[in-house]
């Protein structure tokens, strides 16, 4: 859809909202019309369909308490549609409670794990995810999907089955029930200063890992080390790890199925991996060793970092607000394993809207998830507002539609064909955590990796038989 058509499109809507509220006049309201080419005829009918739909069901009322990580992709953008959404529902009153991303992903385990009431709204980690299920602390949203079946066939239509990573046991287009909508997209790229490379002669990013490493040490030749990677204990170091991993062919079982979950780390992919940790770090700068996003979207904003080969996609790179050098990050697919069966096979991330099953204000909190998963069908203004305030949609046509103003949604969607996403378990995120807090004992000289990779392989296995996978 062309940027006048989504304009014409969002101005209609505008009319009717505002015709709906008594914001205008009858002579307003036709005026507006015709500017906008509807006859007085058209315009009735268009009323009278609102109308019709507004009256079938009365509209939800309360406040509402939306629970996020601070800042960009997150917080941002749900402010940033919120006056299109008060026009809409002007008896919902939404605030925000925000932190830094690193603190807030555990925390909301101990939260809905003590059953609390605070929150209405979650926009959370798609990692942590199978774990509320598990707990029971997620409220299912298919009765209100179903309720608007044109929605419902868009936003499945509209978002990559391998996106929409909010589900139990099975895919939503295969009948499994959802838990949440996914607003936000996204996946590990490789991002780099085109003009740092350009001036250390290096001609391309890297293809492979052994490219990355020579990138690499090339830059630390210049006096100063300029490589970077979210390698902080625990849950960041342990999904750089398994990206390589994967990009050499492996991955963390042998089967997600029953009669195996066999871990799969202590391998050749995994001393792969182990092995491009270790050749990059004489040349990574030091903050990467305890870099989550919130040290390295500074990092690389304020020339500390030129060079991150995985590094989780975001809006801020390319934010001259956020930094002097959004000219000139560029960004594009991890590099993959130079193996045979290897491959650009970066973590599938994102973090969706969930409702907790404590909320007390279920029926609002849907209207703000609903509205703000929209699309061009629904509202082409609330997509807008959603990218021009930091967001980064999950929505296909949405990173279409908007890459010329957002430099790292073609490698998006570029990379998001082959990301794989974390482990539909609900011990995921302990998966992680015992396989980073190995990775980071490695990098900082506290074990050496054959060690370590026989350590995760132990941790996994225990970690998976607690849970009774070995029954």
């Amino acid at each position: 859809m062309d940027q006048d058509r989504v304009e014409i499109l969002r101005r209609r809507q505008q009319l009717v909202s505002d015709a709906l509220a008594g914001r205008l006049d009858r002579r307003q309201i036709l005026q507006r019309g015709a500017a906008l080419g509807i006859g007085a005829t058209g315009l009735s009918s268009l009323l009278g369909d609102a109308r019709r739909a507004a009256a079938q069901t009365p509209a939800p009322s309360g406040n509402l308490l939306s629970w996020a990580p601070a800042g960009q992709r997150w917080e941002l953008p749900q402010k940033a549609v919120y006056p299109l959404f008060q026009q809409k529902f002007p008896d919902i009153a939404i605030e925000w409670v925000a932190e830094p991303i690193a603190d807030f992903i555990p925390r909301t385990v101990i939260e809905m794990s003590a059953k609390s009431d605070k929150y209405d709204i979650i926009h959370d980690d798609y990692n942590v995810v199978p774990q509320l299920i598990a707990l029971g602390s997620l409220e299912p949203l298919d009765a209100y999907l179903d309720a608007d079946p044109d929605y419902k066939a868009d936003i499945l239509a509209d978002v990559p089955e391998n996106v929409m990573d909010l589900y139990r046991d099975k895919p939503a287009s295969k009948g499994g029930t959802l838990y949440g909508l996914p607003p936000d997209s996204n996946c590990q790229l490789q991002y780099y200063r085109s003009d740092v490379l350009q001036q250390a002669g290096i001609d391309k990013p890297a293809d492979t890992w052994d490219d990355a490493i020579e990138i690499a040490k090339t830059l630390a030749e210049s006096g100063t080390k300029q490589t970077g990677t979210t390698l902080k204990r625990g849950l960041f170091a342990g999904g750089v790890f398994i990206t390589i991993l994967r990009s050499y062919g492996g991955d963390w079982f042998d089967k997600m199925e029953k009669g195996f979950f066999n871990p799969g780390l202590n391998t050749e992919a995994g001393n792969s991996a182990m092995q491009v940790l270790l050749a990059l770090k004489p040349y990574l700068e030091e903050s990467s060793l305890n870099a989550s996003d919130d040290e390295s979207n500074p990092a690389m904003a304020n020339g500390t970092w030129t060079y991150a080969p995985v590094q989780w996609g975001g809006t801020i790179m390319n934010d001259p607000e956020f930094t002097e050098f959004a000219d000139v990050w560029a960004s594009t697919k991890v590099p993959k394993g130079d193996v045979e069966g290897g491959d650009h096979r970066p973590h599938m991330g994102g973090l969706g809207m969930v409702i907790p099953a404590y909320s007390k204000n279920k029926d609002a909190a849907w209207e703000f998830v609903k509205f703000c998963n929209s699309g061009d069908k629904q509202d082409p203004a609330i997509g807008k507002a959603w990218v021009e305030g930091t967001g980064q949609p999950a929505r296909a046509s949405l990173l279409k539609e908007y890459a010329p103003i957002r430099a790292h949604f073609p490698a998006l969607q570029e990379s998001l064909p082959t990301a794989m996403r974390y482990p539909n378990l609900p011990e995921s995120n302990a998966l992680y955590e015992a396989v980073g807090n190995e990775v980071a004992a490695v990098m900082t000289g506290e074990k050496d990796g054959e060690a370590a990779l026989k350590d995760m392989d132990a941790a996994v296995h225990q970690i998976m038989q607690d849970a009774g996978y070995y029954d």
